[in-house]
Formats: structure tokens, sequence, C-alpha cells
């Protein structure tokens, strides 16, 4: 079980203020103040520390909040096992591709067993990775770019990032340039998003940003995403499976811009972590 402490630390972890934090446990703000020299003193390290008037988090500060997470994940992992003898119940998130192009085949394999059931929620990585560290998850599914050093991780698969426009586009089946590109409206999804990131990313590795091109449109959702590329003048990039899905769609490259991205589980807890994934793909193995 969890020091007292611990929760405390968790709570000024989230909120970054000793003030915020004294309020949202109905705590004196000396009180936080006390729990957080106690573990310092325990651990013999410096958790929090201020530059100006800005708190900050410390390195150690990030060991110890992944070694809670890791505990957290655990306990709720024997909670489950203890309030459900029989069957399998998996939390389960994924990332919006994943969730809707990629996944299906093996929630289907997984509930083929009557004894398994589970809870899929599908959102964008940056909220997924949130709810890991919330013990809301047994792991997520997501793609593209995370911390490695801060998670546990298994690839699943990789798959090609391409660029997908309508059939009937000139940019069809073709190989074109950055120039090229950067004349069309481009649609993306949301801040935060896995798909969204890894783009931004390779449009910054060659000196650019989203803002070259001539109109950028932000959707969250897949389905409108392909609606939009397919009948309007409008491209969007996507891991391949999404241009698969429609007989409209067609994929086009950018030259000097191949790009591979990875299907990651990824999970707080090591051992726990790879225990669930095992139970989910194991049908797969």
């Amino acid at each position: 079980m969890l020091d007292y402490r611990i929760h405390t630390f968790l709570t000024l972890y989230q909120k970054m203020n000793y003030r915020k934090t004294a309020e949202a446990l109905n705590m004196t703000q000396p009180g936080v103040t006390q729990h957080i020299h106690y573990l310092e003193n325990l651990y013999h390290v410096k958790l929090f520390e201020y530059n100006g008037k800005t708190l900050s988090r410390t390195k150690n500060a990030e060991i110890l909040k992944r070694h809670v997470d890791s505990v957290i994940a655990e306990t709720r992992s024997m909670q489950e096992e203890f309030s459900k003898p029989s069957g399998v119940f998996l939390n389960v998130g994924a990332t919006k591709t994943i969730g809707e192009f990629v996944l299906v085949p093996v929630v289907r394999r997984f509930l083929e067993n009557k004894n398994h059931n589970m809870r899929l929620l599908i959102d964008n990585t940056e909220t997924l990775l949130q709810k890991l560290e919330n013990s809301e998850l047994d792991f997520a599914v997501v793609e593209g770019v995370f911390d490695k050093s801060h998670y546990g991780y298994r690839l699943f698969q990789k798959e090609n990032f391409v660029g997908i426009c309508s059939i009937h586009h000139p940019f069809a089946g073709k190989e074109v340039s950055l120039t090229d590109i950067f004349k069309e409206t481009l649609i993306v999804r949301e801040q935060g998003s896995g798909t969204r990131n890894l783009l931004e990313q390779a449009v910054v590795d060659r000196g650019f940003s989203l803002e070259a091109f001539s109109r950028v449109v932000s959707i969250s959702n897949f389905s409108v995403i392909t609606e939009m590329v397919a009948k309007e003048n409008a491209i969007t990039f996507a891991y391949q499976p999404v241009a698969l899905c429609r007989e409209d769609l067609a994929i086009f490259e950018v030259e000097g811009m191949k790009m591979i991205g990875e299907f990651n589980f990824v999970y707080c807890n090591q051992n726990i972590g790879e225990e669930k994934v095992n139970l989910f793909i194991k049908s797969d193995l």
C-alpha cells in the first residue's frame, strides 16, 4: 500500500502548485510542504525546486513518479484479480488510427473467448498517456513518438506514413516535392495526436512548419478527414491502413520524406503490462 504522503506527492506533481495541492487535499500548505520534505529525506533526493517563482520537477521526481505508477498498476491488477476470480477484463486505450483501422481483428479474436471482456478507449496519444499514468488503462496502443524512457513498451507493428489524396487528385500515385505539397490545403488531426506530431516533426526537420501550407484545417475524426480528402481538393498524411479503407483514396510520396512509424503497446508497469498485452494478443503469437 502507498504511504499517504505519496498521494500528496502525486497531487503536487500534477498541479505544480503548493496552494492548489493543499486545497485539493483539504490540507494546509505547510502540511503539503512537510509531506514533500518527508519523502525527500526518506529517499535522500530533491523532488521539486523553484527557479525564481516557477516550481519545477526534478529528474528524481520523474523517477519516483514512474515507480509509483508501477506500484499503482500492480495494486489495481491485484484488486481486479480478487474481484473477478474468473475471466479476463482489460482496460485498453488505442490511438485513432490504430483503433479505427488496425486493432479490430485483434479485438474480435480476444472476444471470441466468452470469458474475456474489455473496455476500449479511442483517443489521441497525449490523452491516453495521461490515463496510463492515472492507472485508468492497463495498456495503450499508440502510434508515433512518445517518451520511451518514461514508459514500458513493446513493438506491435510498423507502418508506412504516407500522403493521402483523392484518386482524382494530381498527386495520386506520384512522388511530389515539398514545394508541391505546400501549395495544398492540408487536413490534420488535433494537437496531441501521434499522426500530427509525426508530420510536424518531419516538416520541421526539413526547415519548415505547417504554416508553410496554403491552408491547414484541423479535424479530430478520421472518418471526416477521409471524406473531406476524397471529395475536396485537399490532402492529409496518415498511416497507410487509412488510405486502404476506401477505394476513392490514393497514396502519394514526398521526395526525401520517406516515413515509417511504429505502433507500440505502452504501459507503466513492465511485468503487469507485458502480462496484459500477452493476454490480449496471445491468439496472434
